[in-house]
C-alpha cells in the first residue's frame, strides 16, 4: 500500500524480512532503500544473526538515505526471584532513519515523508533512532537507548 504523504509503497519483502528478524530471529539487521523509480521501499541488505553492528554501519552509504532495523541483544541486572547479580538477557528492535548530510535534498525529503508510514508497516519496532552521521549511530548509543 502506498504511503498517503509520499506516495511510496512498501514491498511485501520488507515486511517479511522484518518478521523474520522479529519473530524468527533469523537476522541481526535489515537495510531498506527506495527502489530506483522511488515508487516503493525494498530490502537492500540482510545481515545474518552472526552479523555485528559494524556490519550494519558498513551497509549504510555515506551519501544516501536508508532505513534499517537492528536487533540488539544485551543483558541487564536481574534483581527478581533469581537474585541480585544475575545477568538477564534482553533484546530490543531499533528502527534507524539514516539521512547523512551529504545525501541529495530530494532523497532526504522522500525518506522523511515516508518514515512514519513505513514504520507502521513494521509492527514490533521498539526504539526509533535518527542519525545524520556515524557519530550519531554507534553501538554505545543504541545500548544507551535500550537500557
Amino acid at each position: 500500500m502506498a504511503n498517503a504523504v509520499s506516495g511510496v509503497a512498501v514491498s511485501e519483502e520488507c515486511v517479511r524480512a522484518f518478521q523474520e528478524l522479529r519473530a524468527g530471529r533469523l537476522h541481526r539487521f535489515v537495510v531498506y532503500k527506495m527502489d530506483d523509480a522511488v515508487q516503493q521501499v525494498v530490502v537492500e541488505k540482510v545481515g545474518g544473526r552472526d552479523a555485528g553492528f559494524d556490519d550494519l554501519a558498513a551497509a549504510l552509504p555515506a551519501d544516501d538515505c536508508r532505513y534499517a532495523v537492528y536487533d540488539l541483544d544485551f543483558t541487564v541486572d536481574d534483581a527478581t526471584a533469581a537474585g541480585a547479580g544475575v545477568e538477564a538477557p534482553r533484546s530490543k528492535i531499533f528502527f534507524i532513519s539514516w539521512s547523512p548530510a551529504s545525501a541529495e535534498v530530494r532523497s532526504k525529503m522522500v525518506y522523511a515523508s515516508s518514515n512514519e508510514g513505513f514504520k507502521k508497516e513494521l509492527d514490533g519496532v521498539q526504539i526509533d533512532v535518527q542519525a545524520t552521521d556515524t557519530s550519531e549511530l554507534t553501538l554505545d548509543i543504541l545500548k544507551a537507548h535500550a537500557t
